[in-house]
Order: C-alpha cells, then sequence, then structure tokens
C-alpha cells in the first residue's frame, strides 16, 4: 500500500514533468509555424545545420543533464525545442493550417490515452517497451527503402506501425517514469523525463501528419 506522501510527490513529478514537456511542445510549433512563414528565404543549409545540431544536442542532454544546474538542463532542452521547430517547419508546409490543428488534436487524444495506460496498469510493460524499441529500428529501416519503394499502401502501413509502436513506447515511458520518481524526484530527472515525452509525442505527430499529408 502505497503511502499519500508518496502519491503526492509522484503525482507533483508527474505534473512537472508534462508542464515542461508542454511548454517545450508549444515553443517547437510556434517557432515551426513562424519559420514555415519564411522557409523560402531559408537556405537548405541551415536546415540541415539545424537537424545535425540537435541531433548532437539530444544525444549530449541525455548523458550530460545529471552533471548540468537545474536552469541549464531546462534551458537546453528549451532551446532544443526551439531548433526542432525549424527542421519540422519544411513538414509544415505539407499541410494547411486547419490540418496541422487536427493532426495536433488526434495527436494529443492518442498521447494521453497512451500515457494514461502507462500510469494507471499494474502490468509490467517492459517487455512491450524493449519490443517498441526493437521496433523502432524496424521503421529506420522501412523509411530508408520507402526512398527506393515507393507505394501509397506500403507508406500507409508504414505510418499506422509508427503510430503503434509510439503509442506502446508512450506508455512504456510513462510507466517508467512514474517509477523514475522514486530515485530522481529532483528537476534533472523532470527535464529527462520530460525531453523522452516530448520525442513520443513528436514522432506520434509526425506520423499522423504523413497520414494526413497523403490525402
Amino acid at each position: 500500500m502505497e503511502s499519500n506522501s508518496l502519491i503526492k510527490s509522484r503525482s507533483t513529478f508527474i505534473g512537472k514533468t508534462l508542464c515542461l514537456m508542454a511548454v517545450g511542445l508549444l515553443i517547437t510549433f510556434i517557432v515551426g509555424l513562424f519559420t514555415s512563414n519564411y522557409i523560402m528565404n531559408v537556405s537548405t543549409t541551415l536546415i540541415y545545420g539545424a537537424m545535425i545540431l540537435e541531433l548532437v544536442m539530444v544525444i549530449t542532454l541525455v548523458k550530460r543533464v545529471a552533471k548540468m544546474s537545474t536552469a541549464s538542463a531546462i534551458f537546453w532542452f528549451l532551446v532544443y525545442s526551439a531548433l526542432n521547430g525549424v527542421t519540422l517547419s519544411i513538414v509544415f508546409l505539407t499541410v494547411n493550417q486547419g490540418q496541422l490543428i487536427t493532426v495536433f488534436a488526434l495527436t494529443s487524444l492518442m498521447f494521453l490515452s497512451s500515457g494514461m495506460v502507462g500510469i494507471t496498469t499494474k502490468k509490467d510493460l517492459s517487455a512491450i517497451g524493449q519490443f517498441a524499441m526493437m521496433f523502432v529500428i524496424g521503421l529506420i529501416i522501412l523509411t530508408i527503402m520507402q526512398m527506393f519503394f515507393v507505394s501509397s499502401t506500403f507508406d500507409l502501413g508504414v505510418c499506422l506501425l509508427g503510430i503503434i509502436v509510439f503509442g506502446a513506447l508512450t506508455a512504456y515511458d510513462m510507466q517508467k517514469i512514474k517509477h523514475m520518481q522514486a530515485q530522481s524526484n529532483d528537476m534533472h530527472g523532470v527535464v529527462l523525463a520530460a525531453l523522452t515525452l516530448y520525442l513520443d509525442f513528436i514522432n506520434i505527430f509526425l506520423f499522423v501528419l504523413r497520414l494526413f499529408s497523403r490525402r
């Protein structure tokens, strides 16, 4: 039986994590929408440079977050979110603003549903998380194959598989974050947890967006 203090502490940790993730997403979409209005004036080199820089940043943030001050960890997470907005601005051009809002709403619903499963279920989702990570590697391979094998049916299958895989990862990560609180009840843990859920949300969003851009 969990004590009231543990339940309260866990709720606070998850609440802080979701709030920071939401701020990161807000920055990403504001920067993405703003940049998409001027994308024709932005060089391809700048976009690719931003992609490389954000990849380096996310790897560095995961490895060094525990050694950073709280302010630095939050700052670099928000900078990463802004950089991701720059790279996503190209993707935003594939749909109109109404579709973008619809995609965001659907993604939010899927993310919240998966997250609730992770928080409420008593079943250990570790095996599901491991399988989902293997499927992520498969998705990368399938995405590369799409460059050479063009098929609307194949693309539809990849999109649906991507949504399922990252939905499963969201549930697993949320359960892991619920237990992470016991070992890391500080803002460093919050930043790492927020980054994990942020990446889950963005990936679900991108696959749902691909479904809509096919229409």
